[in-house]
């Protein structure tokens, strides 16, 4: 019998959210905290198991896994067929809500398995737009870069309207990025709204403010081809600086980035929509041990990643009877 075995990371904005929704450009990348997908092929129904939701079911039926019923629907079409029946269960260790594309990555993986197990190569092509058919479905109107960074993986620059461009090349030695988790509840829609607002009240300032930050994106580009992690951490920190100062930053995000600062962070952050949810710290590899003490210390929920990982990866394993 034929068993898929897809993975996929999760992804983090490093620069440039909020300021995306208003033209200007971020900077995400992939991270190694992953959704997996393990499939077979089955004699009828598209059955899809979530050890995170705590449920299995057909999802041609529709009830609450619909996104990936709508990525099984696209990749058949492409191919000119029927959905075919399917057995995936899918597994992820990325924070939901959090900001870090769950969703994407769980498209992802599904859509990697589910075109392989129906003898459909699992191109990034097919991949990614499946993926987003499905995102379309969790987020109505969604920008692509979720998907893209989960497919795709690396560092990537976007603008919306534009194809997000991969940086090449990119590494900073001796470092590792700790997820911060708040465990605050966030509104991504009150967020938005916040920031819209004041940049709008800001007026030509708020204009200017656009222009500074497409210069930091800039900037950021040529720290990590040029593996500066000292300077990639300032403009972090001047990245936040800027977020606090439009509203959409909580006590919880300034206390455990002030925590990583204070014990060794090269920079830190929030990442997302903010509000609450989830902070980065960029951390030289000989300090992680003791930001991540100070922060669990204070209740945070610390990950500890590489950053840049690798896209998704999928694979066939022909069981012998």
């Amino acid at each position: 019998m034929l068993t898929c075995v897809a993975k996929a990371p999760a992804k983090v904005i490093l620069i440039g959210e909020h300021w995306v929704v208003h033209g200007s450009r971020a900077i995400a990348a992939a991270v190694s905290v992953y959704a997996r997908a393990v499939g077979r092929p089955v004699e009828s129904g598209i059955i899809v198991s979530s050890r995170e939701l705590g449920l299995t079911e057909d999802i041609t039926k529709c009830r609450h896994l619909c996104n990936l019923w709508r990525s099984a629907q696209y990749i058949a079409s492409i191919v000119s067929r029927s959905p075919w029946p399917a057995s995936i269960r899918i597994e992820s260790d990325i924070p939901v809500g959090a900001g870090m594309g769950s969703s994407a990555a769980v498209a992802v993986v599904f859509s990697a398995c589910y075109a392989l197990l129906g003898g459909v190569k699992p191109s990034v092509e097919l991949v990614l737009r499946a993926a987003y058919e499905a995102e379309k479905v969790v987020h109505g109107n969604p920008s692509g870069i979720d998907n893209t960074v989960s497919a795709l993986g690396g560092f990537i620059v976007y603008r919306r309207g534009e194809k997000p461009r991969r940086l090449e090349n990119i590494e900073l030695r001796d470092t590792r990025l700790l997820i911060i988790d708040t465990g605050v509840p966030r509104s991504t829609k009150t967020a938005v709204e916040r920031f819209s607002k004041r940049l709008v009240e800001l007026r030509d300032l708020g204009r200017e403010l656009l222009s500074l930050m497409d210069r930091i994106v800039d900037r950021a580009i040529e720290a990590l081809q040029e593996g500066s992690a000292t300077r990639f951490g300032l403009l972090l920190d001047l990245s936040h600086g800027l977020l606090n100062s439009m509203g959409v930053s909580h006590e919880s995000l300034e206390e455990a980035i002030h925590i990583s600062r204070r014990e060794g962070a090269y920079g830190a952050k929030l990442t997302g929509a903010g509000m609450g949810g989830v902070a980065i710290a960029l951390v030289p590899r000989d300090r992680v041990a003791r930001v991540r003490e100070a922060l669990t210390s204070r209740g945070y929920r610390v990950l500890e990643t590489d950053l840049g990982v690798k896209g998704y990866s999928v694979t066939s394993i022909q069981d012998h009877p």
